[in-house]
């Protein structure tokens, strides 16, 4: 018998995440009429109709219980793209008031939901949207951007009730000191790059200095602390061209070849399934932009996209899981090891911290269908597979009735 750990939980082929950027509270007033409008709210109209909380709840996630969302929050006053807005835009912080801790907060203790850190302003608007720059390429130094960070957390502690454990950096834009500020400030995972774009022309300072897919597309660690580093690896607008072709001639052509095309687009997902990788899907929660323009990808636009993937994914070996969720895995995977007693028994070591967390151990050459934990509870064992919790003293692999 040979017991070794699962690379993801419940030995998935791949996690999935869906990450959505931008829920803040904030809203675009896109008609100039003080009214709310479907696309308009970024979070500040909680679940009122047309809000973007209730469009996520209504469209996708009805149809797709089972996905997990991981909301990446600027927690304070969300700047807008310039100096002289065309829309109106109304943003507040995240504990602006009860009601507003209330909302944010509902959402963070919510099985399928978690909050992560983006920044507190997103950034500095400029005279055009080209000018417009990213919250961390702004800081001098590591100890400026550690202020600001803190800061934020406590803004994150005082509406959510903790602090945030991940987050990703805004417009996946940073410098030399960036790092640093992630590692010292006690997150356990961040976003850094935007591994994968639409295509493969992207440049390469996004994707970082990895241009080998298979390890790019994979969790990794920086820093002192060995943050978890989670890639971004799919766009959440994979299907737009076959599910919403436009009048062009690129249009005509996609609807003449159909499925066809469809299954040449399917082949991102195929290899990160292929090659366990992490499926992690961006989005942003609202399409408006104070400039007038429209922000992508976000979920108004590639609802049908999104959809298409999630249902290209229901019959697949996958793992729906947040980011927090995620690195806990990989941290309890990287940390324990199996020993190995005898052909029907074993004990786990670890940390003393991840004692209780779950790990998924394959085992080969045995028709053991129940493991019997240290504290005598058992656990199914399903295609060589369980799932059992950390704890100290041996594990018997029992047959049988046990």
């Amino acid at each position: 018998m040979h017991i070794e750990a699962c690379k993801w939980y419940n030995d998935a082929h791949s996690p999935v995440l869906l990450m959505m950027d931008d829920l803040a509270n904030t809203w675009v007033d896109t008609k100039g009429n003080g009214e709310l409008e479907l696309g308009g709210d970024w979070g500040y109209h909680k679940y009122a109709e047309q809000s973007a909380m209730q469009f996520l709840m209504d469209r996708i996630l009805s149809q797709y219980p089972e996905v997990k969302v991981t909301f990446f929050v600027p927690v304070g006053e969300r700047v807008g793209i310039l100096e002289q807005p065309v829309l109106n835009q109304i943003s507040l912080p995240i504990n602006a008031d009860e009601e507003s801790k209330q909302f944010f907060r509902s959402v963070h203790e919510d099985s399928r939901f978690e909050l992560a850190y983006h920044g507190t302003t997103h950034g500095r608007v400029g005279e055009s949207a080209a000018e417009f720059v990213q919250e961390w390429s702004l800081f001098s130094s590591v100890e400026d951007a550690r202020e600001t960070i803190q800061a934020g957390m406590s803004i994150f502690r005082d509406a959510v009730g903790e602090f945030p454990q991940g987050g990703k950096y805004c417009g996946y834009e940073s410098n030399d000191f960036s790092d640093d500020s992630i590692d010292e400030s006690g997150f356990t995972w961040w976003c850094r790059y935007w591994n994968r774009g639409q295509n493969e022309q992207e440049s390469l300072n996004i994707r970082g200095s990895d241009h080998n897919p298979l390890t790019n597309y994979d969790v990794k660690r920086f820093g002192k602390n060995n943050v978890v580093d989670i890639p971004s690896t799919l766009n959440g607008a994979l299907l737009n061209g076959v599910m919403l072709p436009d009048a062009s001639w690129k249009g005509r052509i996609k609807r003449m070849l159909g499925r066809g095309y469809i299954r040449w687009k399917l082949r991102q997902i195929d290899y990160l399934l292929r090659h366990r990788l992490v499926i992690s899907i961006q989005e942003h929660i609202a399409p408006s932009r104070d400039d007038g323009k429209r922000q992508s990808p976000n979920i108004l636009d590639d609802c049908d996209s999104l959809m298409g993937i999630f249902g290209y994914l229901s019959d697949k070996n996958v793992w729906h899981c947040t980011g927090s969720e995620l690195a806990r895995y990989v941290n309890v995977r990287d940390h324990t090891s199996v020993v190995q007693l005898n052909s029907h028994s074993f004990k786990l070591l670890y940390p003393l911290s991840f004692r209780e967390q779950e790990i998924s151990l394959r085992m080969s050459g045995s028709s053991s269908s129940r493991i019997r934990l240290p504290n005598q509870e058992l656990r199914e064992v399903k295609n060589g597979v369980a799932n059992v919790p950390l704890q100290d003293g041996e594990y018997f692999m029992v047959e049988g009735d046990g």
